[in-house]
């Protein structure tokens, strides 16, 4: 059981990676200013920002 514990490890860790960067990649898409079809709650602090 020792031998497997680095492999679960690099597992999780590569797991962890892709998790963030598909939720960095899906804000970073649906909370551009470039579609406002898409509002999101990223997006409303920017807008209510910009109207002051």
């Amino acid at each position: 059981m020792p031998q497997m514990a680095p492999i679960m490890w690099i597992f999780l860790a590569f797991l962890f990676l892709f998790l963030i960067y598909f939720l960095l990649c899906y804000l970073f898409f649906t909370a551009s200013p470039s579609n406002p079809v898409k509002q999101s709650w990223l997006n409303q602090p920017l807008n209510l920002h910009w109207k002051w």
